[in-house]
């Protein structure tokens, strides 16, 4: 199996250009405090980033608009953290691929080999095994 490089530049590059006009799509957004789903959506707008939450079930996740798939959050999107699981994932980046979104960014838990897979074959960088709430850590 090809996999694709854990850490693009580019990609860790978006995330030290904070403000607004980065905006990320977190797939697998929630309403529950305990999951990362939710704690990240806080960390990625506290950091200053436009975060769009994804989830099919949810209409406001952490004070934010939901929107029920990536197709559906406005453009443009610069990045999609996905927070689901792998069976999931692999759904999520066929879409991303779909939409021609350049990046995506596979939280631990969100991947397996199959997932990283379809990642290697898709148009888009993907960053995997690092959590991007550490983003500021890697400029």
């Amino acid at each position: 199996m090809t996999r694709p490089d854990p850490h693009p530049p580019e990609v860790l590059d978006l995330l030290r250009r904070r403000g607004p006009e980065t905006r990320i799509a977190v797939v697998g957004a929630s309403n529950n405090p305990v999951k990362y789903g939710n704690i990240i959506v806080k960390n990625l707008a506290a950091k200053g980033y436009t975060v769009l939450p994804v989830n099919p079930h949810e209409k406001e996740i952490a004070g934010l608009t939901a929107f029920p798939s990536l197709a559906a959050a406005p453009g443009p999107l610069h990045l999609v953290n996905v927070v689901t699981p792998p069976a999931v994932t692999k759904r999520i980046l066929e879409e991303a691929a779909r939409l021609g979104l350049a990046a995506v960014w596979l939280q631990d838990g969100s991947w397996d080999d199959a997932a990283l897979e379809v990642a290697a074959k898709g148009p888009y960088r993907t960053v995997y095994a690092a959590c991007n709430m550490g983003a500021s850590n890697f400029g």
